[in-house]
């Protein structure tokens, strides 16, 4: 049978095109599943990525991801600071592991002259007694603090002074704390504090004294036994030191073997240890050198004034170089070719005069 002939292509009727199913995008299609289906494929919405940090980062970075959020989370804390009063606030700043101190080293001559000024009247003490013991006696000296957290739990008093003076301070950990120091032995609290004048010698020995202890130290560089000195000196109540320059007393590692005995005790800078030691006896003070000569006399032995000031060097010498002064040996059956250390003479001569003349 023959096919009736077609002039063309059939079109639909509008009524036909109306029936057919309207085409759907692929973001329809993934919001009719989601409403459908307990579990969506549709992606996250902006607000939800800020909820989840690990949405759209590659599998494989998740788990590095995940450890540095850590990290963060648990040594950054920022908030306020107050005061048992209420009174005052200050941001606290804390740093982790990862953040970067930077160097100090030698200043440029083109650096600002307020650069170059601190760097002349500032320094840093730490260790927790020497801490403790400056703001004690100088809390106004204070510049900034870090600590550690087990640093800021001993110094609740000191972090509500600075609060509420408005001053800063960061909780930061071990790591930040040795490069803010430069050593392990930082005892979790680091001051920035701002030094303490020095007093000539010729100045102090204008003030007329009826018992008096001093010190001078004869080519003592190390800081360690500098500090072992200032803190027998601030033992025994020894106001003072002679040196040629008072940058030897202000050192950190000094005041940190020092305990706190640097706020007790003067630097009395002179411009040589010959000058000095004229200008004592002068004042009417009797000069004691150590020696290791034979001849010398024993400590014991040696009648001590009531004005008196201790010359200490690193080493003690066999021969006397002033016979005019003092030469006094601390032991005639010493087998070793050395004394004792300089810390250790100046406890045993403190000792002494105390003994006899504090008593």
């Amino acid at each position: 049978m023959n096919k009736p002939f077609q002039s063309g292509p059939r079109f639909k009727t509008v009524d036909e095109r109306r029936e057919r199913p309207r085409f759907q995008s692929r973001q329809d299609r993934q919001d009719n599943m989601s409403s459908d289906r307990p579990y969506s494929s549709r992606p996250p919405r902006q607000n939800e990525r800020n909820e989840r940090p690990y949405a759209g980062k590659p599998k494989q970075s998740r788990e590095a991801y995940q450890g540095a959020e850590s990290r963060v989370n648990t040594t950054i804390y920022p908030q306020q600071a107050r005061n048992a009063s209420g009174t005052g606030s200050v941001q606290i700043s804390v740093k982790g592991a990862k953040s970067s101190e930077k160097k100090t080293g030698p200043l440029s001559p083109r650096a600002p002259e307020k650069i170059r000024n601190n760097r002349a009247t500032e320094m840093k003490v730490y260790g927790e007694n020497a801490c403790h013991t400056l703001f004690q006696q100088r809390p106004e000296a204070i510049v900034r603090l870090w600590a550690t957290v087990e640093g800021a739990k001993k110094a609740g008093e000191l972090l509500s002074y600075l609060a509420e003076q408005k001053k800063a301070y960061h909780v930061v950990d071990r790591e930040e704390m040795e490069r803010v120091t430069g050593t392990e032995h930082h005892g979790d609290i680091c001051l920035l504090v701002k030094k303490t004048a020095p007093f000539s010698l010729e100045g102090y020995l204008q003030i007329p004294r009826q018992r008096d202890c001093l010190v001078l130290l004869d080519g003592v560089n190390n800081a360690q036994n500098i500090g072992g000195i200032i803190r027998t000196c601030a033992f025994y109540g020894v106001k003072g030191i002679v040196v040629e320059s008072y940058d030897l007393l202000n050192s950190s590692s000094a005041a940190r073997v020092a305990e706190g005995g640097l706020e007790f005790v003067h630097a009395l800078e002179t411009k040589h240890r010959d000058i000095a030691l004229k200008q004592l006896r002068q004042a009417g003070y009797q000069i004691v050198h150590l020696t290791q000569h034979k001849q010398a006399t024993p400590l014991p032995k040696t009648a001590l004034n009531a004005k008196v000031v201790f010359v200490l060097g690193e080493t003690v010498g066999k021969e006397v170089a002033y016979p005019e002064d003092s030469n006094v040996n601390l032991s005639f059956a010493n087998p070793l070719n050395s004394g004792l250390n300089v810390a250790v003479n100046a406890g045993v001569l403190l000792a002494q005069w105390y003994q006899l003349h504090q008593l």
